[in-house]
């Protein structure tokens, strides 16, 4: 079975029927990464194939289906992600992240929408419900959404669609309007942080907030050794009361793009929190560093330099010269 020791997932799927058969054909869980929302899906995924006749929304795991499953061999079941087509994906594969594949793609095709016609017109394999798994969903080509729409029009009997969506907001209003939304929220920090450190995690808190307090985001990054590095090299440049652009900008030009849009925001984030008399979000343990930097910078300043890296953020995957692009952000970031 796949792992729904989440505390807040368990409580979100109390949200639902208790009989699997009684899940409406098409639902959509959305919400932040990192929160669980494929996990879940193929948990659901498992209880509809289940054979055993149960009344709880769980499958038995002993049935010829629930074994079939396991396997990542059910003739009943399609699951359709990011990246090579027409390879198959294991229902066990990490949370939120497609299989790797030889032959990367960032969407999900036409071609792999309509090729589950067949699959839909034939009758079910071991005579039970059929279901498609789609993640994320809004990785669909618009071709493809299309595709999907018509399916999800008239779906055929016993047939299940689970969405997983981190960004709904994309996905055809047409398609939105023909799903029972499951909401994924961030859960109580409590929560997190004691789920966290029941993983052995240490820091716990840190981790959280590196995550964007998606436990499960936290919990891929606790390990990432070369992100902790980069970050705490990063960061002391940024602290230091001597601060040279030009040699953050050499070190910066090293980073993966999105990595190092998203820590210079949560700094920029951190810093205008300050000033505004709030507490710390992000980089929980640079609290000295951030607070003098805040006491003497003006707000007006800090609030452009903020602006500076979201625009940064928004052309981090386009190409461009880096170099110019991190000196000219890092000239804004005013010496102290």
């Amino acid at each position: 079975m796949e792992n729904l020791t989440y505390p807040w997932v368990r409580l979100i799927l109390g949200k639902l029927p208790r009989a699997a058969r009684s899940l409406p054909q098409a639902l959509l869980l959305s919400g932040p990464a990192g929160l669980g929302k494929r996990t879940t899906a193929l948990f659901l995924a498992q209880a509809l194939l289940c054979e055993t006749d149960r009344s709880e929304l769980a499958p038995c795991e002993i049935c010829a289906s629930c074994r079939l499953y396991q396997v990542g061999n059910h003739p009943d079941l399609r699951i359709l992600e990011v990246g090579q087509e027409g390879e198959a994906v294991i229902p066990g594969a990490a949370e939120e992240e497609p299989a790797p594949t030889r032959k990367a793609s960032r969407q999900i095709s036409v071609h792999q929408v309509r090729a589950l016609s067949d699959f839909l017109t034939i009758t079910s394999h071991r005579g039970g419900a059929r279901v498609v798994c789609i993640a994320p969903s809004e990785a669909m080509h618009p071709s493809a959404a299309n595709a999907l729409l018509k399916m999800l029009e008239e779906p055929p009997v016993a047939t299940y669609f689970l969405l997983v969506s981190h960004q709904p907001e994309r996905l055809l209003a047409t398609i939105l309007s023909r799903c029972f939304r499951l909401d994924f929220a961030v859960p109580q920090r409590q929560i997190a942080i004691d789920w966290l450190t029941g993983q052995g995690i240490d820091r716990a808190d840190l981790t959280l907030a590196q995550g964007g307090y998606a436990p499960l985001a936290g919990s891929q990054l606790a390990t990432d050794l070369p992100f902790w590095n980069q970050r705490q090299s990063l960061l002391d440049i940024l602290a230091d009361a001597d601060f040279d652009p030009l040699r953050a900008a050499e070190y910066a030009e090293d980073i993966d793009g999105p990595v190092l849009s998203r820590l210079l925001a949560q700094w920029a984030y951190d810093l205008v929190r300050l000033k505004s008399g709030l507490g710390l979000r992000y980089h929980l343990d640079y609290a000295a560093s951030l607070e003098k930097i805040a006491k003497a910078r003006c707000t007006w300043d800090l609030l452009a330099w903020y602006e500076q890296v979201i625009q940064y953020g928004i052309t981090s995957q386009h190409p461009l010269n880096k170099r110019l692009a991190m000196e000219s952000l890092f000239s804004g970031y005013f010496s102290r």
